[in-house]
């Protein structure tokens, strides 16, 4: 269940509300230092990434960061955590209903807001009962934003004052999420020219090892090292359609050129195998050839995902 709410404002850390109504700490073991760092985290949040969790023993503390807000919330460990990111969307939603953005940056004192007391209270009990909850569709969606690009975990060190900073002796030490760099999903043209190059690359190994067997068959007589070329020539094109394959799948910094360099050199090879295909199968792996090329180059890289928040 959810224990504790905060709103802060994220430029200098000043607490906005926070709800009332949390439990006695006596009756729960460890809930009183997982609020102490419930509330240092509102006043540092600025230094982490937009989108966080903190694990402290039985409990866990959330928190998402927009539009100058900080928003956490204080829950057990086994809520979740679908959920608990959903609750801090819907409260950022009301919160900003509730106030102005102007009313925001001009408030001076520590829980100034406290009139939004009441609706945090309704949130957090209507989040305690999920089966009240009508927000499936959204929780799918949440869930999807949650699976591709996870909360930063914090550790307890990242709390401590100066953490990350220089020194004259060690190294930078950053808590910032590394870039993020992932494809959207491979939909129904990613996924056949992905199977046409595994299957290129197949056709092409099983030719190169029995031009290599034939080789050894006719050991002895009149052969000469041009069938060897050949069948490594074949082994050269299985690796260039298993590595745009790869590029298909995996997104990498230099991924165009990469691809027209793997394109031009299965090109290449198979002006070499000319006198070893037929020319439907020349016109076959290099239509696949250029179809991988296409769908690496126009496939969409999302470099972070859009703050569901906003």
């Amino acid at each position: 269940m959810i224990h504790f709410a905060i709103v802060s404002r994220s430029t200098d850390g000043l607490a906005l509300v926070a709800n009332s109504d949390s439990p006695l700490v006596s009756m729960h073991p460890g809930l009183e230092d997982a609020q102490r760092k419930i509330k240092l985290l509102s006043r540092i949040s600025a230094r982490f990434p937009d989108r966080c969790s903190l694990y402290c023993g039985s409990y866990v503390i959330h928190f998402i960061t927009a539009l100058d807000l900080t928003l956490l919330v204080l829950c057990d460990v086994t809520y979740p955590q679908v959920l608990a990111f959903s609750f801090l969307t819907d409260l950022q939603k009301e919160f900003l209903v509730f106030f102005d953005k102007q009313k925001v940056l001009t408030v001076q004192r520590p829980y100034s807001l406290i009139d939004f007391d009441i609706p945090l209270q309704r949130l957090k009990h209507r989040y305690n009962n999920p089966r009240s909850l009508n927000t499936k569709v959204n929780l799918q969606v949440l869930s999807e934003e949650l699976r591709l690009r996870p909360p930063y975990v914090l550790c307890d060190e990242e709390l401590r004052p100066g953490y990350g900073q220089r020194s004259n002796n060690e190294k930078v030490t950053t808590t910032a999420a590394s870039p993020f760099m992932r494809y959207l999903p491979l939909h129904f043209v990613g996924i056949v020219s992905l199977s046409l190059s595994c299957f290129c690359a197949l056709l092409n190994f099983t030719r190169a090892v029995h031009i290599i067997n034939d080789t050894h068959a006719h050991i002895g007589q009149e052969f000469d090292t041009e069938h060897y070329q050949t069948g490594a020539t074949f082994f050269v094109c299985c690796f260039l359609s298993l590595y745009q394959s790869y590029l298909i799948c995996y997104p990498h910094k230099r991924r165009k050129a990469l691809a027209c360099a793997t394109l031009g050199s299965i090109c290449v090879c198979q002006l070499y195998l000319y006198e070893h295909r037929s020319i439907f199968g020349l016109i076959f792996h290099v239509t696949v050839a250029c179809y991988g090329t296409f769908v690496i180059i126009t496939r969409q890289m999302q470099s972070k995902l859009p703050q569901y928040t906003l």
